[in-house]
């Protein structure tokens, strides 16, 4: 019954903090507890989507966040960039470990004060696990900070999960997400104690550059004996890049490259990932994406002859060589009743069908002056549109 309804339910007896290897367990690692006390894990239900999304690993019964919970609010400035890098990396994780046999977990080894030092500067008395380089030596403050720049913003890991052949979970994967700055800001103190704030722009090739150097650095760091006793020695771990957008944008950034080592392995020859963000309306999405450009115009046409007063639509467009993969549109309502709100779904979802034909999944969220959702439409890839209107 649990396998027709696709649902996979795992009770094992987990035992986590040293990771002894054996030859049999097919390069992945074993958790076990030092207090070796039985815990129920459990794996959520598979809810078959488009997206394909992991199932997510439960330890009895509680979702296990990662060491780096809310760390990153404080470190990427652009909700949107952060909120990308998240949801980007699982789809960077299914390039290399299968949905239909490898399950989610937050990250758990890279702890949180050794997150914070590895973002800090590199200080060979203060900090000499940085990963950002050292501040310039020569010059005014500004030209210090300037000559060296922070390039690294933010390292987020998740944890891949397989079960075994005698039924237990182990780690068959880590992926880690470096999250660079493409402009660096940072602020210097004068002699009347004002600070001043400055931006200095980061060229492309620098950022791939800088974060591949990073990134076989914290390989070396992870599968030294420092870390869980050398155990992730014979862990595949993966690598993207991710390019972060100025602190103003009202598009996303996005992943510029990814890498994976091997057991044993150094890491394999970087691959590049041609991925951006279209704003629509916008100069750039009428000369680079026309053609959703164009749909995006009637469609926005299409809603605002539903209203007597202008209703200002904004779509974002993620793009993966130069072909649209999903279109997310926003209609903001200043003022509504329950069923003009019905209404309008309804009416959108229609237009959805008649506007947007490609083989991309477009969703539409219409929120209230407060901020509030009101109704979620969403088209599928060959699908019908389904509506759902929040109480």
């Amino acid at each position: 019954m649990l396998k027709k309804w696709g649902i996979l339910i795992l009770t094992f007896l987990l035992l986590s903090g040293c990771f002894p290897i054996s030859p049999e367990e097919d390069q992945v690692v074993e958790e076990r507890n030092e207090n070796e006390q039985e815990q129920v894990v459990e794996v959520v239900p598979q809810i078959i989507t488009p997206d394909n999304y992991y199932q997510s690993v439960l330890y009895d019964g509680s979702y296990l966040h990662g060491e780096s919970r809310g760390f990153g609010n404080s470190v990427v400035y652009n909700r949107l960039d952060l909120d990308q890098l998240e949801i980007g990396l699982t789809r960077i994780a299914q390039q290399y470990f299968d949905p239909d046999r490898y399950f989610f977990r937050e990250g758990q080894f890279i702890k949180r004060n050794t997150l914070n030092s590895w973002l800090m500067r590199m200080d060979e008395e203060s900090n000499p696990q940085g990963l950002n380089p050292a501040l310039g030596e020569e010059g005014t403050m500004r030209e210090r900070e300037e000559s060296q720049p922070r390039y690294l913003s933010h390292i987020l890991e998740h944890n891949y999960l397989v079960e075994n052949s005698n039924g237990q979970l182990n780690l068959g994967g880590i992926v880690i997400g470096l999250s660079m700055n493409s402009v660096y800001n940072f602020r210097v103190e004068d002699e009347q104690g004002r600070y001043n704030f400055y931006e200095l722009p980061i060229p492309n090739d620098v950022i791939e550059r800088e974060g591949q150097r990073i990134a076989a650095e914290i390989l070396t760091r992870l599968r030294s004996e420092s870390m869980e006793e050398g155990a992730f020695e014979d862990i595949p771990i993966v690598f993207a890049l991710f390019q972060e957008q100025p602190r103003e944008s009202v598009i996303p950034g996005h992943f510029i490259g990814r890498a994976k080592a091997e057991p044993r392995s150094n890491l394999d020859r970087w691959q590049r990932i041609n991925e951006r963000y279209y704003l629509f309306p916008s100069s750039e999405a009428n000369q680079e994406a026309r053609n959703e450009a164009d749909q995006f115009q009637r469609f926005q046409d299409d809603v605002q002859s539903f209203f007597d007063t202008y209703i200002g639509v904004v779509g974002k467009g993620r793009y993966v060589d130069n072909q649209i993969q999903e279109l997310k549109i926003e209609i903001p309502l200043r003022f509504q009743g329950k069923a003009e709100i019905v209404a309008l779904s309804q009416y959108v979802a229609g237009q959805l069908q008649q506007r947007f034909q490609g083989n991309y999944k477009v969703s539409v969220t219409i929120t209230s002056v407060s901020g509030n959702t009101e109704s979620v439409v969403v088209q599928n890839p060959n699908d019908e549109p389904f509506i759902h209107v929040f109480d």
